[in-house]
C-alpha cells in the first residue's frame, strides 16, 4: 500500500514538472514569434530584444532545438539591417546544433539562409556552396518546390558573377519545375532573371522577348512592381538597340508605375535611363531635364542614382558647353563616388582569379630561369673545354671580338628601346597640344558659328555647325582622354570600358580598385593608353564574345588581367610579337618600369597580366 502512494506522489510531480516545462517551451515560442513579427514591420531593434529573451530562456532550459532556433532568428534582425557578417555568425551557430540534432529540414533552412547572406556579401564561392548543400537535402526528400527554389538561387549567384551560361541553364530547369508546379508567381521571377541573362550576354531581341511573357504574367497576378521591371528592361534593352521611341515607351510606362508605388530609388533609375534616351537621341535639353530629376529623386534614397545622375549632367553640360556647370557636377560625382568606394567591398572571386593567374605566371616564368641557367651552365663547360682545346691567342681574340658584337648588340638594342619609349612619349605630347587645340579654338569657334546660326535661324547651318562640332570633340577625345584629368584614372578606364561595351556586340565584366593615387600624370596616361590598346587589339583580331578586366592593388604593384575568350594566337610566333599592337604594348610597360605575361593559345582566348609599380616616377 505504501509503494502505491509513493507512485502517485512521483507521478504527480512529475507530471507538475512537465507541464511547467512545456509552459516554459510555449513561453520561448511566444517570444520568438513576437519578435519576428517586430522586425517584419520595421522595429527591429524591439524584435531582436524579445528574441534575445527568448534565446537566453532557451539557454536557462538546456532546450538545444530552440537555442538553434533562436540564433536562426536573430539572424533574421541581420538580414533586415544587412549586417551579413553578423548573420553567417548566428546561423552557423544554428547550423553546428542542428547538424548535432539531425534535425535535416533545420540544417537545410541554414545552408539555404547562409547562401543568400553570402550572396550579398558578394563571397559567390560560399554562396554556391551552401545553395548546393540545400539542392542536395531537397533532391534526397525529392521537394520539387524547394529544388526549383535553390536552382533560382543557383542562378542568381552564376549571373553575378557572370558565368551567364551556367545561370540560363539553372534558370531555365527551375521555370520547368515552377510551371509544372503551376506557381506562376516564381516562373515570373525566373523571367526576369533568365531575360537579364540575355541582356547581359548581348542577345536583346531574345531578352526582349523574354520580358514581353514575363509583363503578360505580371499583369495577370497584379504585379505591379514586377510589371515595372519587365517594362523598364524592355526599355533600356530597346535604347541599345537604338530604337528609341520604343525605348521612351517602355520607359515612360515603367515610371508611371514606379511613381504610382513611391519606390524612389527605382523611379531615379528610370530618370537616368530616359535621360540616356535622349541623348542617344541628340535631345540634349530634354536628357538635362531627365538628368536633373533622377539627382532630385535619389537624394537620400540612393547614392549610386544620384551620383549616376550627376555623371550624365557633367556629359551633357559639356556638350552643351556649359563648361563650368559641368566640372561642378563632375565634382559631386567624384564627392558620391569617393563615399561609396570608402564603404565598398572587394569581390573575392575576381581577387582569387588575379591571385591565381599571377602566382601561375610567376611559377612559369620560375621554371623559364631555372632551364635558361640550366642551358646556362652547360654553356659554360662547354665554353671551357674550347678554351683549353683551342691556342689561347685565337681563343682570346674570339672573345674579344664576341664581347664587342654582344656589347654593340646591346647598346643598339638599348638604343631602338629609348627610340622606341621617345617617340611614344613624343607622341603624347604631340597628341596632347593637338587636342587643347582643337577644343580651346577650334572647338570654341564652332560653338560660337552654331549659336549665331541658331540666333538667326539658320537651321542648316546650325546642323552642319553642331555635326562638325561633335567630330572636333570626339577627335579631340581620341587625341587627349581628358576626362583622366576631370574623373581621375579609374574613373577614366570604366568610362573607356564602358564606351566599348556600348560600341560592340562585346560582353565586359570588370573589377577594378581606385588606383587614382598610385601613379603620377604621365604614369596614368601610360597605363590609361595601355587599357586602350589592348582592348582595341581584343575588338580588331579577337572575335570574342566576352573580356574581364581586373585591376587590383597587390603590395606595392598594381596587378591587371585583360582576358578574352577569343581566336587566341601562338605565343612563339615571331610575326605575332612584331606586330605593332604587340610592340605598342611592351613599350609601354617598359616605360612605367613593369613586367607583362602573356598566356594564349590558338581558340582558347588570351590573357594579358602585367605588374606595374605603385607610386611609378616615370
Amino acid at each position: 500500500m505504501i509503494r502505491y502512494y509513493l507512485l502517485i506522489i512521483i507521478f504527480f510531480f512529475d507530471g507538475i514538472g512537465y507541464s511547467q516545462n512545456t509552459s516554459k517551451i510555449e513561453e520561448i515560442n511566444t517570444y520568438y514569434n513576437s519578435g519576428l513579427e517586430l522586425i517584419d514591420n520595421k522595429e527591429y531593434e524591439k524584435g531582436l530584444e524579445l528574441i534575445t529573451f527568448g534565446l537566453k530562456e532557451s539557454e536557462n532550459i538546456k532546450y538545444k532545438k530552440l537555442i538553434g532556433q533562436g540564433y536562426f532568428y536573430i539572424s533574421r534582425y541581420y538580414q533586415k539591417k544587412r549586417f551579413y557578417l553578423k548573420g553567417i555568425a548566428a546561423v552557423n551557430k544554428s547550423l553546428a546544433i542542428f547538424k548535432e540534432l539531425n534535425n535535416e529540414e533545420e540544417v537545410y533552412n541554414c545552408f539555404y539562409k547562409l547562401g543568400y547572406f553570402y550572396l550579398n556579401n558578394d563571397q559567390y564561392d560560399k554562396s554556391l556552396e551552401n545553395y548546393f548543400a540545400a539542392l542536395k537535402i531537397a533532391e534526397t526528400n525529392n521537394n520539387e518546390d524547394k529544388i526549383a527554389l535553390n536552382l533560382q538561387r543557383i542562378g542568381e549567384v552564376y549571373l553575378k558573377t557572370p558565368n551567364l551560361k551556367k545561370a540560363k541553364i539553372n534558370f531555365n530547369k527551375a521555370i520547368a519545375i515552377f510551371t509544372r508546379l503551376k506557381n506562376d508567381r516564381s516562373v515570373m521571377f525566373n523571367l526576369t532573371n533568365l531575360g537579364a541573362s540575355y541582356q547581359k550576354e548581348g542577345d536583346l531581341e531574345k531578352a526582349i522577348d523574354i520580358f514581353k511573357v514575363g509583363i503578360q504574367k505580371a499583369r495577370v497576378l497584379n504585379e505591379k512592381r514586377s510589371e515595372s521591371i519587365f517594362l523598364g528592361n524592355i526599355g533600356s534593352s530597346y535604347r541599345r538597340l537604338e530604337r528609341y521611341e520604343e525605348s521612351l515607351d517602355y520607359l515612360f510606362k515603367a515610371l508611371s508605375i514606379k511613381i504610382e508605388q513611391e519606390r524612389y530609388t527605382s523611379i531615379a533609375h528610370t530618370y537616368n535611363d530616359i535621360s540616356e534616351t535622349y541623348i542617344a537621341m541628340d535631345n540634349l535639353f530634354k536628357a538635362k531635364e531627365f538628368a536633373l530629376k533622377a539627382i532630385n529623386t535619389a537624394k537620400g534614397y540612393s547614392l549610386r542614382q544620384e551620383r549616376y545622375g550627376y555623371f550624365i549632367l557633367s556629359n551633357i553640360e559639356y556638350d552643351l558647353g556649359e563648361y563650368k556647370n559641368s566640372r561642378n557636377n563632375l565634382k559631386a560625382y567624384q564627392k558620391i563616388e569617393d563615399s561609396i568606394f570608402s564603404i565598398g567591398k572587394t569581390k573575392s572571386i575576381n581577387n582569387l582569379q588575379i591571385k591565381y593567374e599571377t602566382e601561375k605566371k610567376s611559377l612559369k616564368i620560375e621554371a623559364q630561369e631555372s632551364n635558361i641557367a640550366l642551358l646556362d651552365s652547360r654553356n659554360k663547360v662547354k665554353s671551357q673545354w674550347l678554351f683549353f682545346g683551342s691556342l689561347g691567342l685565337v681563343s682570346g681574340f674570339f672573345f674579344i671580338t664576341l664581347s664587342r658584337s654582344r656589347n654593340n648588340a646591346k647598346k643598339e638594342k638599348k638604343q631602338q628601346e629609348k627610340f622606341s619609349q621617345d617617340l611614344l612619349m613624343s607622341q603624347e605630347k604631340e597628341r596632347t597640344r593637338i587636342a587643347k587645340d582643337l577644343h580651346d579654338s577650334v572647338g570654341q569657334q564652332l560653338t560660337l558659328i552654331k549659336r549665331k546660326s541658331q540666333n538667326l535661324q539658320q537651321e542648316e547651318i546650325s546642323i552642319m555647325a553642331n555635326n562638325a562640332l561633335e567630330e572636333v570633340r570626339s577627335i579631340s577625345r581620341d587625341l587627349y582622354p581628358v576626362l583622366l584629368k576631370q574623373l581621375g584614372l579609374t574613373d577614366s578606364i570604366e568610362q573607356l570600358i564602358n564606351d566599348y561595351d556600348e560600341q560592340t556586340d562585346l560582353f565586359f565584366s570588370m573589377d577594378i580598385d581606385n588606383v587614382n593615387s598610385f601613379f603620377t600624370e604621365n604614369t596614368s596616361l601610360n597605363f590609361y593608353r595601355l587599357i586602350q590598346e589592348c582592348l582595341t587589339n581584343i575588338v580588331k583580331h579577337a572575335k570574342a564574345k566576352s573580356v574581364t578586366i581586373n585591376i587590383k592593388k597587390e603590395n606595392n604593384n598594381i596587378v591587371t588581367l585583360i582576358s578574352d575568350n577569343g581566336l587566341g594566337f601562338d605565343v612563339n610566333d615571331s610575326k605575332k610579337k612584331n606586330s605593332l599592337g604587340l610592340k605598342t604594348i611592351f613599350e609601354r610597360i617598359k616605360i612605367m618600369n613593369g613586367n607583362l605575361s602573356i598566356d594564349s593559345k590558338l581558340n582558347n582566348g588570351t590573357s594579358f597580366i602585367f605588374s606595374i609599380p605603385a607610386n611609378n616616377e616615370s
